[in-house]
């Protein structure tokens, strides 16, 4: 009485065992599971790969590099004439004073954040890059000439991929090495290099636009005032205005300049017209307002006795609006812009009045970082 059977404890204490190790073996499958699941989470399968260079970085990367080279060949060139004589004793001069101090200008702006300390190799041109190399032992002007325009048109389609500031500084760059490639063709009596063709097509609009506050025409900048945006629409209105101004200008040149240079005014005027129509078309595009035609506009003192002179002023000046929409927009809008940029410096040149290193910038020479102790400065 009171005593448990035999048969029953033995069977008790021989489940046990059993019921604890199947426990513990499907913990422990529970617990090599979750160690796998934590391990794949934690140790990436691509850790090992080195992360790739955003574009822009490798377009920077590979401007430098060109424009160093080119600026090496400039300073090989500027010490010696063709035929080897001291370039102080040729007549005439060979006009690449104004090349080195260029060239040392935007090697200086393409530096990388960081500065000429920079790790060994940022400055080299990206893999499968054809970045001219015109730093031979012994330059001549044709073909520096050749490997100015391609570094020009190479910063120029870059720019139509980077990001945003990394554009508008290369399409800045390219303009002004193209137009002195054309300077220096001019000067030393050889071809003027190909340039790209200028864009004529006008964008195909959107069938409707929202009517979303501020997009009215009232709303636009005025013309001839600068907007306080910063934005795809404002950078719009800034070329629409800058086109409007241009037409009223070249109008009035007209009947102020010579028979040869009203020829040529003539048929700017009417570029002028085509850009504007382009500009409102990229309004348009955007669902952007851009600001009325005005029935005039306030022209300089100087216009009356040197209309020439203000007109290659004016068209300078709208180079600002013209890197503001490449910084700003993408893809199709963006080529317009650059092509329009290329367009105005070329015309601002024409009518004497230099672009400088970066058409379309304002950049402080004296806040730009020095070279590299091994690159030639002027």
């Amino acid at each position: 009485m009171g005593v448990t059977p035999w048969s029953v404890v033995n069977h008790e204490t021989a489940e046990k065992p059993r019921i604890h190790g199947w426990t513990r073996a499907l913990l422990l499958a529970l617990l090599a599971v979750l160690i796998v699941g934590v391990g794949a989470v934690l140790v990436p399968r691509d850790a090992g790969k080195p992360q790739a260079v955003p574009f822009s970085e490798s377009a920077r990367s590979e401007a430098l590099a060109a424009t160093e080279a080119l600026l090496g060949s400039a300073t090989k060139l500027e010490s010696t004439t063709p035929g080897g004589a001291p370039a102080s004793e040729a007549s005439g001069g060979t006009g690449l004073a104004d090349s080195v101090t260029l060239l040392t200008r935007q090697a200086q702006a393409l530096l990388p954040p960081s500065g000429p300390a920079a790790s060994p190799g940022t400055t080299s041109p990206a893999p499968g890059s054809s970045s001219p190399s015109p730093t031979q032992d012994r330059p001549n002007r044709t073909s520096f000439v050749s490997a100015l325009s391609a570094s020009a048109s190479r910063r120029l389609a870059d720019a139509a991929k980077a990001d945003g500031g990394m554009a508008r500084l290369l399409a800045a760059v390219g303009t002004s090495q193209l137009l002195e490639s054309s300077r220096l063709a001019t000067i030393w009596g050889l071809p003027v290099p190909a340039t790209q063709a200028e864009a004529t097509t006008a964008p195909v609009p959107p069938p409707s636009c929202p009517a979303l506050p501020g997009t009215s025409a009232t709303a636009a900048p005025t013309p001839g005032t600068a907007s306080a945006r910063a934005d795809l629409p404002a950078a719009i209105a800034a070329v629409v205005s800058s086109e409007q101004e241009a037409i009223y200008a070249y109008q009035v040149a007209l009947t102020k300049l010579d028979a040869k240079a009203s020829a040529t005014a003539a048929t700017w005027l009417d570029r002028h017209q085509e850009l504007l129509r382009g500009a409102e078309a990229q309004g348009r595009l955007h669902c952007a307002a851009t600001p009325p035609r005005e029935a005039g506009y306030r022209l300089p003192a100087s216009f009356a006795a040197k209309p020439g002179a203000a007109l290659g002023s004016m068209e300078a000046s709208s180079l600002t609006a013209y890197a503001d929409l490449v910084a700003l927009s993408e893809a199709e809008t963006r080529q317009w812009a650059i092509d329009g940029l290329v367009d105005a410096a070329k015309r601002s040149q024409a009518w004497g009045t230099p672009v400088g290193p970066f058409a379309g910038l304002s950049i402080d020479s004296a806040a730009l970082p020095p070279l590299p102790s091994s690159t030639p400065a002027p």
